[in-house]
């Protein structure tokens, strides 16, 4: 009876963990967005893969070169919300779309070795909209003088 305990709570136990360690695509999503905003790069590259683990490693030795440090910046409550996430055309990837700071963004995933893995990402400030360009069109004051020496 013992034995039959034992085993019981060992498989409930495994369940538990299995669950707790779900990798849906959303939740990847959430936890990889996240990760960026508060500038915690171990757990996003743990989370990424091929472009976009290129990408992170670029920019924490860029950082790295400017004489700073890549730390979580617990302070920071990440904001993403409204994860949706779609089949693309090429077999095991998503498109995950979701909003963060009022601005709908999106990362792709790839299922690899059933691990879901950001594989693409938006790289204009991490999620942060780029300025429209000005096409406002100023004149130069023209500084040239006409005035001219009349010779007597």
């Amino acid at each position: 009876m013992k034995k039959l305990l034992v085993i019981t709570l060992a498989i409930v136990s495994l369940v538990f963990v299995q669950c707790k360690k779900a990798n849906t695509p959303e939740q990847v999503t959430e936890k990889f967005i996240s990760a960026i905003q508060q500038d915690d790069f171990e757990v996003a590259k743990s989370l990424a893969d091929s472009t976009a683990l290129e990408i992170l490693n670029m920019i924490e030795s860029l950082v790295t070169q400017m004489g700073e440090t890549v730390t979580k910046n617990d302070s920071i409550v990440p904001d993403v919300k409204d994860i949706i996430c779609e089949d693309m055309d090429i077999k095991d990837m998503k498109k995950c779309t979701y909003t963060s700071q009022g601005t709908q963004n999106y990362v792709e995933l790839k299922k690899i070795e059933n691990e879901w893995k950001v594989v693409n990402f938006p790289k204009e400030g991490f999620n942060e909209p780029l300025p429209e360009p000005s096409m406002e069109i100023t004149e130069v004051p023209d500084t040239t003088t006409t005035d001219s020496i009349v010779a007597q």
